[in-house]
């Protein structure tokens, strides 16, 4: 894996990027109001590779990933600025009967929760069914076997017998496979998981991720993988995106965030992550917790949105807010004291 995470890296000025995204803006309506909850976003995926979007509940993750494929609720929330290029092509100015054609055709999303997600009254074989007779244009027969196919490419026991089953019927592992099934039935070249282990216990979690790598090794996909497990990132992605409050504060490579990581909010996160070897690493035993909690979006901080939970806070720090410096291509963070960067972006 270390292997392929360099090779990746090393190219990673010579490739173009499979997804970009600027300046992403995304409000919801309030009684008071607009409330920002993605500000200025911007990123990108190559095609291959495994992105990790990483922060705390109401980071603004999820709602970044949707706003991709214009799957949040309008009303109330509406994407206010931005641009997602997707090859060669602008998601948010796309109509939707286009965009329709793209969704779990060349992108495909991995939600969270499968329960919700899934068509209680229908059959998992036929929902599988249905996505082949939609974008592939299979017959009836060929749809269901070939969802047959991905039952078991998805390593479901038993697949005739399950194809006749409901969710209900299923484990909550059980029913995120078919959900990685439904995702992966056409290839995408991006699938974004949001949250793909929650609420799985911890050998399913290990399963299911190991199911999502192997997957993507099949059919060469770049994977945006949303958590606020670092355990899970660490183990899967070539780069990391840490967002805090509705905006990006640091990016860079997986060695690079978890070895010498820039901003206070990135190292509170790794200070409070359990592993083996603490006291060698970290120089001590006890996990830290991150003091106060994520700022409302109604109710920002004027300046830095971390300052009311920085133990490197400076006066600066509470009237003017960062700017995200790009020191590299693939290494930045939005912060006036970064902990490690010298002027040559180097940690």
């Amino acid at each position: 894996m270390n292997e392929i995470k360099e090779n990746i890296l090393g190219d990673i000025e010579k490739v173009e990027p499979l997804l970009k995204v600027d300046g992403l803006c995304v409000s919801f309506d309030s009684p008071n109001g607009p409330v920002p909850v993605v500000r200025d976003v911007g990123f990108y995926i190559n095609p291959g590779e495994i992105v990790g979007l990483v922060g705390e509940s109401g980071s603004g993750k999820s709602v970044t990933a949707l706003s991709l494929l214009s799957l949040i609720p309008s009303p109330p929330g509406h994407i206010t600025a931005g641009r997602s290029i997707f090859e060669g092509n602008d998601l948010l100015k796309m109509p939707n009967k286009r965009l329709r054609k793209i969704r779990g055709n060349r992108i495909s999303m991995i939600f969270q929760e499968p329960m919700t997600s899934l068509n209680p009254l229908m059959s998992v074989g036929d929902q599988i069914a249905e996505v082949f007779r939609l974008h592939v244009g299979s017959s009836k027969v060929e749809a269901k076997e070939l969802a047959l196919k991905m039952l078991k490419k998805v390593q479901i026991p038993a697949p005739e017998k399950r194809m006749k089953e409901f969710p209900f019927q299923m484990s909550g592992g059980m029913r995120q496979r078919i959900m990685i099934a439904m995702a992966l039935c056409c290839n995408p070249t991006l699938l974004i998981a949001d949250e793909p282990t929650t609420a799985l216990d911890v050998t399913i979690q290990s399963e299911i991720m190991d199911l999502i790598i192997e997957m993507r090794q099949e059919f060469g996909s770049a994977v945006l993988m949303i958590t606020h497990d670092l355990g899970v990132i660490a183990e899967t992605a070539e780069r990391i995106i840490v967002m805090y409050a509705g905006q990006i504060v640091e990016t860079g490579s997986v060695n690079e965030i978890f070895d010498a990581p820039a901003h206070p909010y990135t190292n509170a996160l790794l200070q409070s992550l359990p592993v083996l070897g603490r006291r060698a690493r970290f120089g001590r035993q006890r996990l830290q917790e991150i003091t106060g909690t994520v700022p409302d979006p109604a109710d920002l901080p004027a300046g830095c949105a971390f300052s009311n939970r920085c133990p490197n806070v400076q006066d600066i720090c509470k009237d003017t807010s960062p700017l995200l410096n790009e020191t590299n291509i693939q290494r930045s963070v939005r912060c006036h004291f970064p902990l490690t960067l010298n002027s040559d972006g180097e940690a």
